[in-house]
């Protein structure tokens, strides 16, 4: 079956074969397989998430990825796995959620609204923020020269490797959390509006440390190189904000109040702009997904398309594009890789760094600036929420070559365990607390 499959790849890329052909057809009809199964496992977790566990639906959704991979169907149901999921499809799947999470970027840059409650706690949001991102980068950055030397050989560039697993453990993921506050009722409340305004920053700044991570190791560590990239992207930005971003925003302010819609026209044309800002920072070695991410932040003020684009696009990227991105995280991911008890040991203590850096750094900064011990317990368990974002990350120094498989998984692992851990204890925190909190 997998040479059989080689071979009709090869004639659909070789020799042009139609669209619609006996070859094609049956391509497509494995994909069909392929995503009917990974929809309905899923939904199913989902709904065992919601109903038994305790979770939101992002939990599941994560979940359902790492069932599907080697670490439990693989290793229980091997040839049938290997069946569905051939590693000749990987093309495919990494096509499909490459672009979903180009449109999940754009839609995480339009979330960056964070209401009256935040702009009157500036001050707080910046210092948790900082709190949140210095502590756990140290300590990652120092601790991740020890587990580099512990690796066999062949070893990854080592001072890509530290920022990278840095990196790793200071990321917070704010669509994640917005989706748990917004499940549980408590988007509304002062505590929510902290820190998802702390965790925006915690993102912009992990995002600017990928990018300038990415350029440097990009470049080999060529000054000129670096100096290069970096130069081009400074510009790129600059056009965008300057330039881009008036113009895009006077064009569909204009289109919005005409059509009180927003029409196939305007939706082609913003996914336009969307392919094109994510090829240019490509181009530059800072990955699609920053400059999709740029485009949502130029276009985040106006509301309505906000909401508009939600409705028309944003379920399809959450009900489609996001459970693919999981799957293909999780058939990456395998626990059993993880041999003997030293690496387990390794697993453990990566997750103990970064839930007590992360926990550390934002609960005492939260008690420094007043918080009583319930709220800034809340918003250091929350800033732990890792998740999508990390997943993000993950896979770019997976596909880097950065992160050898063993510690890619030691780190899905960490992510998915602050991913279960903050929603029943958000929910038991804030339950207690006051609902103008």
């Amino acid at each position: 079956m997998t040479e059989k499959n080689n071979t009709l790849i090869a004639s659909l890329v070789n020799e042009g074969a139609s669209a619609v052909g006996s070859s094609a057809e049956e391509i497509l009809l494995r994909l069909l397989y392929q995503l009917i199964i990974i929809l309905i496992v899923t939904r199913l977790f989902v709904w065992i998430s919601r109903s038994f566990l305790g979770q939101t639906a992002v939990a599941g959704e994560i979940l359902a990825g790492l069932v599907l991979g080697p670490s439990i169907a693989g290793a229980l149901f091997p040839e049938l796995m290997e069946s569905i999921f051939p590693k000749e499809s990987s093309t495919i799947f990494i096509g499909i959620s490459q672009i979903g999470l180009i449109l999940l970027m754009f839609e995480i840059g339009l979330e960056f609204e964070f209401g009256e409650k935040l702009r009157k706690s500036r001050f707080a949001v910046a210092v948790i923020s900082i709190a949140g991102v210095f502590l756990p980068f140290t300590v990652g950055f120092f601790s991740a020269e020890w587990i580099w030397n512990s690796m066999t050989v062949p070893r990854p560039d080592k001072n890509a490797f530290q920022l990278f697993f840095a990196l790793a453990l200071s990321i917070t993921a704010i669509p994640i959390l917005g989706r748990i506050f917004m499940e549980l009722g408590l988007a509304h409340t002062r505590t929510a509006a902290l820190i998802i305004g702390a965790a925006a920053i915690d993102d912009i700044v992990g995002w600017i440390l990928l990018g300038a991570i990415l350029t440097l190791f990009v470049s080999n560590y060529q000054f000129d190189q670096f100096m290069f990239n970096i130069f081009g992207i400074v510009i790129y930005i600059i056009l965008i904000f300057l330039i881009v971003r008036p113009l895009l925003r006077r064009w569909l302010s204009s289109r919005l109040r005409k059509e009180k819609r927003l029409s196939h026209t305007v939706m082609a044309c913003i996914i336009i702009v969307l392919f094109l800002s994510a090829s240019v920072t490509s181009y530059l070695g800072i990955f699609a997904l920053i400059g999709s991410f740029a485009i949502g932040v130029v276009l985040h003020e106006n509301r309505e398309f906000v909401i508009r684009w939600k409705e028309s696009i944003g379920s399809l990227v959450h009900v489609f594009f996001l459970p693919i991105f999981f799957t293909y995280t999780g058939l990456r991911t395998d626990i059993g890789s993880l041999s003997g008890p030293d690496e387990w040991m390794m697993c453990l203590l990566v997750c103990l760094l970064a839930f007590v850096t992360k926990f550390g750094g934002t609960y005492i900064a939260s008690r420094l600036l007043g918080e009583n011990r319930r709220i800034a317990a809340t918003i250091g368990i929350s800033m732990n929420t890792r998740a999508l974002m990390e997943l993000i990350v993950l896979n770019i120094g997976y596909d880097l070559g950065i992160l050898p498989p063993n510690i890619f998984t030691m780190l899905v692992i960490m992510a998915i365990l602050s991913t279960f851990i903050a929603t029943p204890l958000i929910r038991r925190l804030m339950r207690v607390q006051d609902i103008r909190n």
